[in-house]
C-alpha cells in the first residue's frame, strides 16, 4: 500500500503545544493523524473501513478544514476525486467484478453519501466539477423512486430504507440551494418535499418520535422494519432545516427539533452520551460504527441554523467524553463507544471527528 501524505498539513506546528491546549480544533488534529495513517494513496480511500464510509470520512475532513479556516485541503480533495470516480468493485457470488463510475453503484444510499461529500467539496473549493458530480449522482438516485412513493435502498430490491430517503431529502434541498432545477420530472425542491411527505405517510416515525429503519415488502404486503439507528435520526435534520429556510414553513423546523430532542432523550445513556443502543458496546457491525457521527454532523447544522443551549451542552459533553473517556485524553484512537476505549477504525475515528467538528462549530455561534 502506498501511504498518503495528503493530510499532513494538519499537523505542522503541533509539537508540544497539543499537550497544553484544550481546544477541540487541536484535538481534532489527533483524529486527522489517525485517518492519515489509514489513507491509501493508491486508491484514494481509507483502510480498515468500506467504500461508503470513505465518503463520510471525506465529509468530516472537509468540514474540519472549513471550520478551522484551513485552505490547505483542496489538493487532497482533487486527488481523492481523481482516484475514486472510477472504482473497481470486487466480484461477489451474485456479480462479476466491475468498474463503478461516477460513484453510481447498486445502493442508493452509498451514492447519497458521495453526492453529499462532493457538495461539501464544491462549497469548500468553489470548483464546479464537484457540484456537477453531485448532480450526476442525484440523477441516478431519483430513478429509484417507487410508483407508490419512497426511494428504494438497493437496485432490484423492494426495501425502502429510511437512510436512502433521508439522505436524498437533504441532498435535494442542498442542490436546490445550489441552483439545481428539474431532475427526472421534478424540481430538486419537489423531490425533497415528496420524500418527507412519504416518510410521514408511511409511519416511519415511531411512538417515541424516532425514525425507524424502513418499509419492507414481503408476501405482497408492506410492513415497517422497526429498528432505530442514530444515523436515520441525523440525516434528515439538515434537509428539514433547509426546507424551513427555503419555504419559511415552520412545521419543517418543528419536526427537526422534535426528532433531535427524541434522539437525545431516547438514544443516550444516563449521562446524555450518544449510544447506538442496538449494538453497543460489542456487537456493532462495520456499518453501524459510522452512525453516531452522522447524527452529530447534522445536529451541528441544525444548531447553526437555529441554536439551542440544549444542543450546545449535548455536543460539548459528547465531544469531551470522547476525548477523556474513549481516547484517554488523546492517548488512543476512539472506538464506537464514547464512554470507554474500544477498538478503533476509520469509521469510528471519523465519527468522533464529526462530534469534534460540531463542538468547534458551537464555539463559533454566539
Amino acid at each position: 500500500m502506498k501511504k498518503s501524505t495528503l493530510f499532513l498539513f494538519a499537523f505542522f506546528g503541533m509539537g508540544l503545544a497539543l499537550q497544553c491546549q484544550e481546544t477541540f480544533d487541536n484535538r481534532s488534529k489527533v483524529l486527522i493523524r489517525y485517518l492519515d495513517h489509514w489513507h491509501n494513496g493508491e486508491t484514494g480511500i481509507w483502510e480498515t473501513t468500506s467504500w461508503w464510509n470513505a465518503a463520510n470520512i471525506l465529509t468530516a475532513l472537509i468540514n474540519n478544514a472549513k471550520l478551522t479556516d484551513n485552505p490547505g485541503f483542496k489538493e487532497a480533495i482533487d486527488d481523492i476525486h481523481n482516484k475514486t470516480k472510477a472504482f473497481k468493485v470486487e466480484a461477489t457470488e451474485e456479480k462479476e467484478a466491475w468498474i463503478c463510475k461516477n460513484y453510481i453503484n447498486d445502493f442508493y444510499d452509498d451514492e447519497g453519501w458521495w453526492a453529499l461529500a462532493w457538495l461539501d467539496a464544491w462549497e469548500y473549493t468553489g470548483e464546479q466539477k464537484y457540484l456537477d458530480m453531485a448532480n450526476i449522482i442525484f440523477g441516478d438516485i431519483t430513478t429509484g423512486w417507487s410508483e407508490n412513493g419512497g426511494l428504494y435502498w438497493k437496485k432490484g430490491l423492494k426495501f425502502k430504507s429510511a437512510i436512502s430517503n433521508g439522505l436524498t431529502l437533504t441532498l435535494a434541498t442542498r442542490l436546490h440551494l445550489a441552483g439545481t432545477k428539474n431532475v427526472n420530472g421534478k424540481s430538486a425542491l419537489d423531490w425533497a418535499t415528496s420524500i418527507w411527505e412519504w416518510m410521514i405517510a408511511s409511519q416511519l416515525l415511531n411512538s417515541d418520535g424516532n425514525i425507524q429503519d424502513g418499509v419492507r415488502f414481503k408476501n405482497g404486503e408492506e410492513s415497517i422494519n422497526e429498528n432505530v439507528w442514530t444515523y436515520n435520526q441525523g440525516v434528515v435534520l439538515t434537509g428539514l432545516a433547509n426546507l424551513h429556510r427555503i419555504t419559511k414553513e415552520g412545521h419543517y423546523l418543528q419536526s427537526a427539533h422534535a426528532l433531535a430532542r427524541a434522539t437525545i432523550k431516547n438514544m443516550t445513556d444516563s449521562r446524555s452520551i450518544l449510544v447506538e443502543k442496538r449494538c453497543e458496546p460489542d456487537n456493532c457491525r462495520a456499518d453501524a460504527k459510522q452512525f453516531k457521527g452522522v447524527f452529530m454532523r447534522h445536529l451541528m447544522y441544525l444548531h447553526q441554523q437555529d441554536p439551542k443551549n440544549s444542543y450546545r451542552r449535548f455536543i460539548k459533553k459528547n465531544a469531551a467524553s470522547i476525548w477523556h473517556k474513549s481516547m484517554l485524553n488523546g492517548k488512543t484512537a476512539p472506538g464506537v463507544v464514547w464512554t470507554e476505549p474500544s477498538e478503533p477504525n476509520g469509521a469510528t475515528v471519523s465519527s468522533a471527528l464529526d462530534a469534534f467538528n460540531a463542538a468547534i462549530s458551537c464555539n463559533k455561534i454566539r
